[in-house]
């Protein structure tokens, strides 16, 4: 077992809060706030059409389980990538194919949503170290 404890937590956690919830849609797009995506972004991370995360979130379409099960592994992924970064710990595909796999997220899914988080956070960190030196 390669993901800790702490992300299948994390996962269960955001697919109980999306299942639970009234408005589905809500939810959701507040995770994919917290993901630091774009409609545009998690569609071609989860390989739909932006429309359907849009009827989704606007509550016109209800989300799937598989839906629910790969949104929630793709935002505990992007998070694990996010803390490895942080901790300026290397990016490896390969740890994070077999997190994801653990996870439930797609194979194939994967790279682009380390390369996306990486880069989410890369350009949040460039922006914070511009603030604190002005």
């Amino acid at each position: 077992m390669y993901a800790p404890e702490w992300m299948f937590d994390n996962a269960k956690i955001i697919a109980g809060e999306i299942v639970n919830a009234q408005d589905r849609g809500t939810i959701i797009q507040i995770h994919r706030g917290k993901m630091d995506l774009t409609q545009e972004e998690l569609s071609r991370i989860m390989r739909l059409r932006r429309e359907t995360i849009s009827r989704i979130e606007h509550g016109k379409v209800t989300p799937t389980l598989s839906f629910i099960h790969t949104f929630s592994g793709i935002a505990t992924l992007m998070e694990a990538v996010r803390s490895y970064r942080s901790m300026n710990r290397a990016v490896e595909y390969l740890y994070f194919i077999r997190i994801g796999a653990e996870l439930g997220v797609p194979r194939d899914y994967v790279v682009s949503i380390v390369d996306t988080a990486v880069k989410n956070y890369d350009r949040k960190r460039k922006k914070a170290i511009r603030y604190l030196e002005r």
